[in-house]
Order: structure tokens, then C-alpha cells, then sequence
């Protein structure tokens, strides 16, 4: 394996590193999630616990509900661990690798400088740029991978634990949510039936029902006295009939002419452009 091929692997385990980073760093969103999900379901059964029925089975679903947010924050610690807390080590810059090139390159031309002023057995070699900056490359990529690799696995024993600490945690849950159904416990059940007795809310219900009823009496006196208005009104309106009749005056009196009604003027021409049906610009489509 030449030099070219071993810097490359070490490369490829570096992004690989880098790879496994990310990855974790998603699961541990998820397991957040997650986690989330059970704290909802859980808070959702004590809060419609109902302990009037069967409080034995209540307590019991108590129990289970506090052991698991218990267990549920011991695998949110784990999680956290995994997601926080941990120092990467990675490439510098590329211009700090250029600065570094270009320093070296500086070095050997003062270098030759030196060499010209002193004897022959005091001189210094001279370094090759490419090769010192490549051996660094590979072990500045060797370091950080081994680093990386370490840091990871720790993090991996955390997911570990936090994925196993909520597993855990789902157990008394299911039990719990299996209880909860099985002995309806849920306080807004539909099939169970609350006998309320308020004895002011009766009151005030009877109440509200003899006002009612006084009102719908007021309504039909009230109507009563609106329909003998009207016939009061209709008699009186026939009676004024009656005495204008009498003033009419008698037949033998000449009445006006009515107006000639006028002849009505045939409609003027209207110019359309009809494009659907014909006309000019049938064929423009």
C-alpha cells in the first residue's frame, strides 16, 4: 500500500467518524421525541383518572404512571449525555494548511541563505513542503478519527441506555393504558352517566320555566289586544268607505278623458361579435 492509498483510508475513516456523528446526533432527536410522546400519553392518564368507581385500580394506575415518568427522565438524562457534552476533534482550516505550506517554503529559502554562510558540516538540510505538509495531513486525520472513534462509542453506550431506560418505561405504561381501558377510568367516558343534583340550578331551572310561561300568558293577552286594534281599525276604515260613497258625486257628472297611451318605438340596431357562434370572426381561433 503506498502512501497516496494509506492517506485516503485515513481520510475515509475521518468522514466516516464524522458520519456516525450526525447519526447519533439524529437519534437522539428522535429518542427526544419519543420521549415526548410517552410524557403526553401519560400526563393524558392522570389527568382523566377517575378514582370515584374502583379507586383500588386508580391508585394502581397511579403507581404505574409515576414509575414511568421516573424511568422516563433516568432515559432523558442518558439522552442528553448522548446529545451534549462532547468535544470532536477536527481538520484546521485550509488556510492554516496553506499558511503552513507557505511558511515552509519561506523557511527553505532562508534556510539556503544560512547554508551559503556557513561550512559544510554546519549546514542543515533542506525539508520538502509536499511531504512534510502531506505526513501532516494524515496525522492531523489519524488523531482526529482516533478521537472521534472514542468519543462516538461513548456516545453509542449512552443512545444504549437511554433507548433501553425508555423501553423499560413503555412497560408500565402499557399496563397502565390496559387497566385504563379495560375499567373505563376515563372521567369523560360517554357511557358512564353523573346523577348532578344542584339544588340552585333546579331552582333556577323551575324558575326559568314560570317565566316562560308568564311571558308566553303576556304574549297571548298581548295578541289578543293587537288583533282587536286591527278589527277596531278594519271597521272603522269601512265606515270612512261608506261616507265617501255617499259624498260620490251622481253619474249624470261629466268625467275627463283619459290620456292616449303612446306607441311604442320599435328597438335600434345592435352590433355584436360573436366568436363562439359565428359571425365575423368565426374562423379567428
Amino acid at each position: 500500500m503506498n502512501t497516496e492509498n494509506i492517506h485516503a483510508t485515513y481520510e475515509k475513516m475521518y468522514i466516516y467518524e464524522e458520519e456516525i456523528k450526525n447519526s447519533i446526533s439524529i437519534k437522539t432527536q428522535i429518542i427526544f421525541t419519543a420521549i415526548f410522546a410517552l410524557a403526553s400519553a401519560t400526563i393524558y392518564l392522570a389527568r382523566f383518572l377517575d378514582f370515584t368507581f374502583s379507586p383500588e385500580i386508580a391508585y394502581i394506575i397511579s403507581f404505574l404512571i409515576t414509575l414511568t415518568l421516573t424511568i422516563s427522565a433516568i432515559s432523558t438524562y442518558f439522552n442528553f449525555r448522548a446529545f451534549s457534552g462532547s468535544e470532536f476533534n477536527r481538520m484546521p482550516y485550509a488556510q492554516k494548511i496553506k499558511e503552513y505550506y507557505d511558511n515552509q517554503t519561506r523557511y527553505n529559502i532562508e534556510l539556503v541563505k544560512y547554508n551559503l554562510q556557513v561550512s559544510q558540516h554546519e549546514q542543515i538540510p533542506l525539508i520538502d513542503p509536499d511531504k512534510e505538509t502531506a505526513s501532516f495531513i494524515s496525522n492531523t486525520y489519524i488523531s482526529c478519527s482516533t478521537h472521534n472513534a472514542l468519543v462516538n462509542e461513548e456516545r453509542s453506550r449512552w443512545v444504549f441506555k437511554s433507548i433501553s431506560t425508555f423501553l423499560m418505561a413503555c412497560i408500565p405504561l402499557a399496563i397502565g393504558s390496559l387497566l385504563f381501558v379495560l375499567y373505563d377510568m376515563d372521567t369523560s367516558s360517554p357511557r358512564k352517566n353523573f346523577a348532578i343534583k344542584d339544588t340552585y340550578v333546579g331552582d333556577q331551572i323551575s324558575d326559568l320555566k314560570k317565566q316562560l310561561l308568564n311571558d308566553s300568558k303576556a304574549e297571548g293577552v298581548a295578541d289578543l289586544k293587537k288583533r282587536t286594534i286591527i278589527l277596531e281599525n278594519i271597521l272603522l276604515e269601512k265606515g270612512a268607505g261608506k261616507l265617501s260613497e255617499s259624498n260620490k258625486p251622481t253619474s249624470t257628472e261629466t268625467k275627463p278623458l283619459p290620456q292616449a297611451p303612446v306607441k311604442p318605438t320599435a328597438p335600434s340596431s345592435r352590433r355584436t361579435y360573436d366568436d363562439v357562434n359565428g359571425g365575423a370572426n368565426r374562423d379567428q381561433k
